[in-house]
C-alpha cells in the first residue's frame, strides 16, 4: 500500500478506518432510504452500522496521529451512488451483501501489508465479522452458498487505497 498516507501500519489501518466510516455511512443511508423494511433486515441493518463503527474506532486507535473521523471520501460517494440506485429492498440488500464481501476482500489486502502483531491481529479479527455479515445477508436474500461465496477470499473485491485515497 504506498503512498504517504498509507505507508506503514499506520496508514493502513487509517485508510481501513476511512473505509469502515464510509461503510457506516452507508448502512445508515440504507437504514434512512426507507427501501429496507423486513425486521429482520432492518435489524442487520443497524447492527452492520454499529460494528462498522467499532471497527472504525479500533482502527483509528492503531491509526495514532493518522487516525481520521471522515469517511473515506470517494469510496463514500460511490456507495452513496449505490445506495440511491436500489429501487427496493432486495436491490438494497444486495448492495449491503457486494460492500461486505468487498469490505473481506479489502481485509485480505490489508493483511498482506501490515507488519507488526497488534495491527495483523485486528485486522484478522475484522475480516471474519465481514464475511459473516454477508453470509447474514445471504440468508436474507435466500441465497444458495454456492451462488454467493467463493471457495477462498482473494483480493480481488479489495477497496485499495490508490483508488480510495484516505482522508489527510
Amino acid at each position: 500500500m504506498a503512498g504517504s498516507n498509507t505507508s506503514g501500519d499506520a496508514g493502513i489501518n487509517a485508510f481501513a478506518q476511512s473505509v469502515e466510516l464510509a461503510l457506516a455511512q452507508a448502512y445508515a443511508q440504507l437504514s434512512n432510504s426507507g427501501k429496507v423494511a423486513t425486521p429482520d433486515a432492518v435489524d442487520a441493518m443497524s447492527a452492520f452500522a454499529a460494528h462498522h463503527q467499532e471497527h472504525a474506532a479500533a482502527l483509528g486507535t492503531l491509526a495514532g496521529s493518522r487516525a481520521t473521523t471522515t469517511p473515506n471520501r470517494r469510496l463514500a460517494t460511490m456507495l452513496a451512488a449505490r445506495v440511491r440506485n436500489a429501487p427496493d429492498e432486495r436491490a438494497a440488500l444486495e448492495v449491503a451483501l457486494t460492500l461486505e464481501n468487498e469490505a473481506a476482500s479489502t481485509y485480505l489486502f490489508a493483511l498482506g501489508s501490515l507488519e507488526a502483531r497488534e495491527a495483523l491481529q485486528l485486522s484478522a479479527s475484522i475480516l471474519p465479522v465481514e464475511s459473516q455479515h454477508a453470509v447474514v445477508l445471504a440468508v436474507l436474500l435466500h441465497k444458495a452458498p454456492g451462488e454467493t461465496f467463493p471457495v477462498f477470499e482473494n483480493q480481488d473485491q479489495a477497496f485499495r487505497p490508490d483508488q480510495f485515497p484516505a482522508p489527510s
